[in-house]
């Protein structure tokens, strides 16, 4: 695969020159850095190359150029529509029973501990390998933090829905029996937050413990490369394992997964 940077300029004719007429050689002219992340998840999830695949790849690229308005000092973003149309779908209401236990579905709920919530792997490589439908941020300070956010929001992949909710409003929202209609990716912040969902959601396929520790100061025990926790932190780890004994460690999918369990 290679990437040049003008369509109609020298490098590009050379380069396709060369090419020209060579198996499992792509190029691609007028990329930008999504483009480059798009591809390279493509490869790291072990799926070939092919002509249509790359042009459902530049399309989603293309999507990505967008102008970030400030107004007032916040950023302006365009997925208030996103947001209302997941929460009609899936959504508490009195009538509304909630999973009581794991229903029968090809559908799959996911947690995932990781400090920075939405960011590169979780836009490029999880949200593929995952196949979601729909991110739930589940703290409660961000929503308290437009500007916060917002940057979330700018940070999340084209077509997946994003909510944002404080912890309870994300116990409700995921014990809602359509919860179990979508692949669902919830992050936390914490091992503590983990906690708390994990023992007040009836409906969760997989705990993930990716990166968390890095961001936040203090006398921190290493149990793998990005997880890195405090004492207190290290015993609300063992009661998630508790609550959830298949709890794993794995910052990216083809990274090799380990039960945290074992780490404790």
């Amino acid at each position: 695969m290679i990437f040049t940077d003008l369509y109609g300029g020298s490098v590009n004719q050379k380069i396709a020159l060369k090419a020209s007429g060579k198996a499992n050689v792509f190029v691609i002219a007028g990329m930008n850095l999504p483009l480059i992340m798009e591809t390279a998840s493509l490869a790291l999830s072990g799926e070939d190359y092919d002509n249509d695949k790359i042009a459902k790849l530049i399309t989603g690229a293309r999507q990505e150029l967008k102008q970030v308005e400030l107004v007032a000092g916040t950023l302006q973003t365009d997925n208030a529509e996103t947001e209302q149309e997941m929460t009609e779908t899936v959504t508490l209401e009195a009538s509304t029973p909630a999973l009581t236990e794991r229903p029968e579905t090809n559908k799959h709920m996911t947690m995932r501990v990781d400090e920075r919530l939405i960011h590169g792997q979780v836009a490029m490589v999880w949200s593929k390998a995952l196949k979601l439908d729909g991110i739930v941020v589940a703290n409660d300070e961000v929503v308290k933090n437009q500007m916060q956010e917002n940057a979330l929001r700018m940070a999340a992949p084209n077509g997946i829905k994003v909510i944002m909710r404080s912890l309870d409003d994300s116990i409700s929202l995921l014990n809602d029996h359509r919860s179990a209609t979508k692949n669902l990716l919830v992050l936390v912040r914490t091992v503590k937050d983990a906690v708390t969902i994990a023992a007040k959601v009836a409906y969760l396929d997989r705990i993930n413990v990716g990166n968390v520790g890095k961001m936040v100061e203090g006398d921190k025990q290493k149990l793998a490369p990005t997880v890195l926790l405090t004492p207190p932190e290290v015993i609300a780890l063992k009661t998630l394992t508790e609550i959830c004994p298949e709890t794993d460690f794995q910052m990216v999918p083809t990274d090799k997964k380990e039960l945290a369990k074992d780490f404790v």
